[in-house]
């Protein structure tokens, strides 16, 4: 069982669970992406561990979040020796995340990754399952 959404009222009244929580998963790519792109990085394990970390975790509090998990493709990411200013910003292909939402009687896994064929980091909906009446 769900908790009540204070904000249900908002939205129009035709708006089922799925296109709900399909909303919600786009939301959370946009504001990822918009977010964290441009942020301080270097390619060293203790840095990109606690960045993920970060972005994981300030991500999985927005509402109707069950699970965010992150991955940088280093080889996106410049830098890796240890001199002052071997260090780059985040960027949107060195990102490949997921977000699993679940509203009401539904649950979509949306993801944002870099997509070599179109040369763009693409954000879509990698699956979305239908819980059912019982989950409202």
């Amino acid at each position: 069982m769900s908790p009540e959404d204070p904000a249900k009222k908002y939205f129009h009244p035709s708006i089922t669970d799925r296109e709900r929580a399909i909303f919600e998963a786009g939301i959370a790519l946009g504001a990822l992406y918009h977010q964290f792109v441009g942020l301080p990085i270097a390619k060293r394990e203790e840095v990109l561990r606690a960045v993920k970390e970060a972005i994981e975790k300030a991500m999985s509090l927005q509402p109707f979040r069950e699970k965010v998990e992150l991955r940088f493709d280093v080889g996106h990411i410049r830098g890796g020796g240890l001199g002052p200013y071997d260090y780059s910003s985040l960027k949107g292909d060195a990102i490949d995340a997921m977000v699993v939402v679940k509203y009401g009687s539904a649950r979509v896994k949306a993801r944002m990754r870099f997509v070599e064929e179109l040369g763009f980091n693409l954000m879509y909906v990698e699956d979305v399952e239908d819980l059912g009446a019982e989950q409202d």
